[in-house]
C-alpha cells in the first residue's frame, strides 16, 4: 500500500491540475470510447458468427449434392469434375469409399490423403474445424463429413471450406470501425470541451465579479444566468451570501460606531473631570463620585461588549451541564427583593435545560433588571414547561413597549422613548437574545393580556431536558 501511495498522490495531483473542463472532456471521451468499443466487438462477433454459419451451410450443401448423386448412381460414374468446386483450395470436396480411400477428389487435391479421420455412419453428419495444410500453411477449414449408403457403398462425402475469408473480413471490419471511431472520438471530445466551456462561462463571470467586489463595497451582485439549473442556483446563492455579508458588514459598522459613541461619552466625562481636577484641586472631592460613576458605567459597557462578542462566537460553545431554571428564578427574585422596593411575584415551576448556568443566569438577570427599571409597583418572574420548551417569563406593570419597537429592542444600542429610558448600556436585551440563541432557543416580546401586568412581557424559550416521571427509574 505504501508503494502505491506516491503514485496515487501523483495521479490525484495530475487530475486536480487538469481542471474541470479537461476532466469532464476526458471522462466523456473515455465513456464514448468504451461504448464504441463495445459496439464494435458486438458487430464483429455477429459478423463472425454469420460468416461462420454461412461457410458451414455452403460446405453442407455441397456435401449433400454429392451425397444425392451417390445414393442414386453410386461411385461408378463419379469423376473429379463431379466434385470440383472453385478450382482452388478455398473449397474442396472428397469422396471416400468403403475402404476409406479417396475414390474422387477435387482437382486441386487429387492424390491427397483423406482430409479427415471422421467416418460418420450413413445418414449421420460430423462438422469439424481443422488445419488441413493444403497450401502449406496452417489455415483452418470448416469440414463437413456425411455418411452415405448407395450402390457399391457405403461412402463418406467430405466437403471443406476455408475459414481464411472469414478472418480477413473480421480484420477488415475491425480496422474500418477503428478508423471511423478515431474521428468520431475527436469530434465528440471537441464538442464536449466546447459545451463544458460554454456551461462554465457563467461561472467564470461570477468568479470575476466576486473577485472584483471589495470589502468596502458589497453592493455588487453576480449576474444571473438564464434558466433554473445548478449554475443559476449557484448565482442566486452567491447573491444571497453577498447580501448577508453586506448586512453583517453594515451591522458591524453600525455596532462599531454605536460602541465608539457609547464609550466616548464616559471617557469624555472622565477626561473633563480630570482636567478640572488638575486645574482646580479644590474640586477633586466633588469630582471623585462623577469619575467613579462614569468608570462603573464604562466597565459595565465593556463587560457587555465582551459578553456580546462571546455570544457571537460560534466556536465558543457553552458548557453542557444541567441547569434548573426554577432555581435561577428564585435566586434572582431574592436578589431583587433585597435591592429594590418593587413587589416581586414568583412562579417557579420545574424547568431543566442543558447549557451554561452562568450565561443563563446572566440572561434572566438582564430581563429582571430591565423589568425593575421600568416597573411602577410590581414584576413577575416565572418558569414553566410548555410544548417541549422550558420557559422563563418576566413581566412588569410599566409603560410597555410600542408594537413597532418590539423587535428592535433586541438590537444593539437601540434607544426607545424617554418613558422606558432609565440608564443602562442598551445591550441588556441583545445579550439575552444572544445567550438564548447559543442555547438553541430564542428570546421574544410576547402579548399577555394580564391587567395586573399591563407593561412589558419578555420570554426566553429553550429546549427542555425531559424530567423523569414519578415511579420511573
Amino acid at each position: 500500500m505504501s508503494a502505491l501511495s506516491p503514485r496515487y498522490a501523483a495521479y490525484v495531483r495530475l487530475l486536480a491540475a487538469t481542471g474541470v473542463r479537461m476532466r469532464t472532456t476526458a471522462v466523456a471521451v473515455l465513456a464514448l470510447a468504451l461504448a464504441i468499443a463495445t459496439a464494435c466487438v458486438v458487430v464483429v462477433l455477429l459478423l463472425d458468427e454469420s460468416l461462420d454459419r454461412s461457410v458451414t451451410e455452403s460446405a453442407r450443401t455441397t456435401a449433400r449434392q454429392v451425397a444425392i448423386q451417390l445414393v442414386r448412381e453410386g461411385a461408378r460414374d463419379l469423376s473429379a469434375s463431379d466434385v470440383a468446386s472453385t478450382g482452388d483450395t478455398e473449397a474442396v470436396t472428397q469422396v471416400l469409399g468403403s475402404n476409406t480411400r479417396p475414390i474422387a477428389s477435387d482437382p486441386s487435391i487429387v492424390g491427397h490423403p483423406p482430409l479427415t479421420g471422421a467416418r460418420p455412419l450413413p445418414g449421420q453428419e460430423i462438422v469439424e474445424t481443422l488445419p488441413l495444410g493444403l497450401n502449406g500453411d496452417g489455415a483452418e477449414y470448416r469440414v463437413v463429413s456425411q455418411g452415405v449408403r448407395g450402390p457399391g457403398g457405403p461412402y463418406t462425402v467430405i466437403s471443406a471450406r476455408s475459414l481464411e475469408p472469414v478472418a480477413e473480413a473480421s480484420t477488415r471490419l475491425t480496422l474500418l470501425l477503428a478508423l471511423i471511431s478515431l474521428p468520431l472520438l475527436a469530434i465528440a471530445g471537441f464538442a464536449v470541451y466546447r459545451a463544458v466551456g460554454s456551461a462554465l462561462r457563467p461561472v467564470e463571470r461570477m468568479r470575476r465579479t466576486v473577485a472584483e467586489i471589495s470589502t468596502r463595497d458589497l453592493a455588487s451582485r453576480v449576474p444571473l444566468p438564464p434558466g433554473g439549473d445548478e449554475v443559476h442556483r449557484l448565482a442566486v446563492t452567491l447573491n444571497e451570501m453577498l447580501g448577508r455579508l453586506a448586512s453583517a458588514q453594515s451591522a458591524q459598522r453600525r455596532f462599531v460606531a454605536d460602541a465608539s459613541h457609547e464609550l466616548r461619552s464616559p471617557l469624555s466625562t472622565i477626561s473633563t473631570a480630570l482636567d478640572v481636577s488638575s486645574q482646580h484641586p479644590e474640586t477633586t472631592d466633588e469630582l471623585v463620585p462623577v469619575i467613579t460613576r462614569e468608570t462603573a458605567r464604562l466597565r459595565e459597557l465593556v463587560d457587555d461588549l465582551l459578553m456580546l462578542a462571546r455570544t457571537d462566537d460560534a466556536t465558543d460553545r457553552p458548557a453542557q451541564t444541567e441547569v434548573d431554571l426554577d432555581d435561577i428564578v428564585r435566586a434572582e427574585a431574592e436578589r431583587v427583593r433585597a435591592e429594590t422596593p418593587v413587589e416581586i411575584e414568583v412562579r417557579a415551576g420545574p424547568a431543566k435545560v442543558c447549557g451554561s448556568e452562568a450565561q443563563l443566569r446572566r440572561a434572566v438577570r438582564n430581563l429582571v433588571d430591565n423589568a425593575c427599571g421600568h416597573a411602577r409597583e410590581r414584576i413577575r418572574i416565572a418558569s414553566s414547561v410548555r410544548g417541549g420548551l422550558a420557559l422563563v417569563e418576566v413581566s412588569d406593570d410599566g409603560p410597555g413597549v410600542a408594537e413597532a419597537d418590539r423587535e428592535r429592542v433586541f438590537e444593539r444600542f437601540v434607544r426607545l422613548d424617554a418613558s422606558r429610558r432609565r440608564g443602562g448600556t442598551g445591550l441588556g436585551l441583545p445579550i439575552v437574545a444572544g445567550i438564548a440563541a447559543r442555547h438553541g432557543g430564542r428570546a421574544q416580546y410576547v402579548d399577555l393580556p394580564d391587567p395586573s401586568y399591563p407593561g412589558a412581557h419578555f420570554r426566553i424559550e429553550l429546549p427542555q431536558i425531559e424530567l423523569p416521571r414519578i415511579g420511573q427509574e
